[in-house]
């Protein structure tokens, strides 16, 4: 059966981006680190584009900084697009990886051209050890 540790800040474009995961100290993440061969999470980028927003939106970066802090992931987002079925848009980022001391996840950056047109967040799931 999987151990997790789960996130326990919720963004906000106030507050800093730092991820904290309550009840998972360095110690209990050695311990699942050691007797684990794989680790993976999921994070969830959500947005709502403006009404009156009809042209796509440029391609935005997003960096995640793994827990290592010596190394980060880095993806395109692509821009938020009103679509038929949902105000909200979704994309989903699974990590998954044998390199242990990569997850959790401690922080992430969205890099963008000054866009400020629609509202999003990151909803960061837990970390699952196996």
């Amino acid at each position: 059966r999987p151990l997790q540790a789960a996130p326990t800040t919720r963004f906000s474009l106030s507050l800093p981006l730092q991820l904290e995961y309550a009840g998972a100290s360095p110690v209990q993440l050695r311990f699942l680190r050691l007797h684990s061969r794989l680790a993976t999470q999921k994070v969830s980028y959500s947005c709502r584009p403006a009404p009156e927003q009809g042209q796509p939106q440029p391609e935005k970066e997003i960096r995640f900084l793994a827990d290592s802090r010596e190394q980060s992931y880095a993806a395109s987002l692509q821009g938020c697009v009103l679509d038929n079925e949902s105000s909200i848009t979704d994309t989903i980022f699974q990590f998954t990886t044998e390199e242990l001391s990569l997850l959790p996840l401690r922080d992430l950056a969205v890099f963008h051209n000054g866009d400020t047109l629609h509202q999003f967040g990151f909803t960061v799931g837990p970390v699952c050890f196996s």
